[in-house]
């Protein structure tokens, strides 16, 4: 796992009007996390801003030591430093569990999954790695997309709304994973509009008005 270093300085973003206007964010190894917005607030453009999905308009943002240019991609760096957990799990229905985790493994130059029996295990879906993913429930979706999201042994954590389709047991089971993941070492940022979820983290921001706050 390599050394985290996210800095947001002063970032701006506008589509018809602005979203985002002055973000200024500082997340390293040690750092846990939780943005809280409501609909509409920028939740979803920040976390792609900060998952090198989209563009910022102005300010600077620097991720590992790389400045993020405009119209420049990055697909080592989303490939290897960056854990996406989604929602909607975003796993491919047609492929079997083992294989929608090991799926990051095939665009790894020499990569290897050595990963795998620590994160199947920590996870508990051994009995589930035959199955395709439309057998599954929803906390099994998100404990195989969990393990998809790691299993390059990223050095950031971005999870945007990860409990939000889950019943309390399975939720509880995502915030003691997040909380355990990063005590290995691992940055963790978390989207959400859950005050709840939003409790598990170190540091909670409020993102309004273009702006973060602390909560």
């Amino acid at each position: 796992m390599r050394d985290l270093d996210l800095r947001l300085s002063h970032v701006r973003k506008s589509y018809d009007r602005p979203v985002l206007q002055d973000i200024n964010l500082c997340v390293r190894n040690d750092s846990y996390v939780t943005i809280l917005g409501s609909s509409g607030s920028g939740k979803s453009t920040l976390m792609n801003i900060l998952g090198l999905v989209e563009s910022h308009d102005g300010g600077e943002y620097s991720f590992n030591g790389t400045l993020i240019r405009a119209g420049v991609d990055y697909p080592k760096l989303r490939l290897h430093d960056i854990g996406f957990i989604f929602q909607s799990y975003n796993l491919i229905p047609t492929l079997s569990c083992k294989e929608n985790i090991l799926l990051p493994c095939m665009y790894e130059d020499g990569g290897d999954s050595r990963n795998f029996d620590r994160l199947i295990s920590l996870l508990k879906i051994e009995h589930l790695l035959s199955q395709r993913v439309v057998t599954l429930s929803g906390g099994e979706k998100q404990r195989v997309a969990v393990a998809r999201a790691l299993i390059l042994d990223p050095c950031l954590i971005l999870a945007d709304e990860p409990t939000g389709n889950l019943d309390p047991a399975n939720r509880e089971i995502i915030i003691s994973l997040l909380r355990h993941e990063h005590q290995q070492g691992r940055g963790i940022i978390l989207i959400t509009h859950d005050e709840q979820t939003a409790k598990a983290a170190d540091t909670v921001l409020r993102l309004e008005g273009g702006f973060l706050h602390e909560s």
